[in-house]
């Protein structure tokens, strides 16, 4: 009888100790999306600035017609504006 509740014990540890390496690792990936996402925004974010800037030192240069300045930092601005910015890039769906 001793043996078969020593066998219990151990099986009991090992399914915990399973468990809890589930729970870490679960855990650890939900972390590495968390940061993936927030490259992804920081990076998102950079290419809009840089965007920006360049149609800002191309425009008193004469290199663009104003009204395509004008087009294209309104274009940028209402991307900025309307929520998407961050999220996904796909139309009608949001950030994970």
């Amino acid at each position: 009888m001793r043996s078969g509740r020593h066998d219990d014990y151990f099986e009991q540890t090992a399914r915990l100790i399973a468990e809890q390496l589930q729970r870490s690792r679960s855990l650890d990936r939900a972390k590495a999306v968390r940061l993936s996402r927030e490259q992804v925004e920081q990076s998102r974010k950079i290419a809009h600035d840089v965007q920006a800037l360049e149609l800002e030192r191309l425009a008193p240069l004469g290199q663009i017609p104003q009204a395509e300045y004008k087009a294209r930092m309104a274009a940028l601005e209402e991307y900025a504006d309307d929520g998407t910015r961050y999220d996904s890039p796909y139309p009608g769906r949001s950030g994970m």
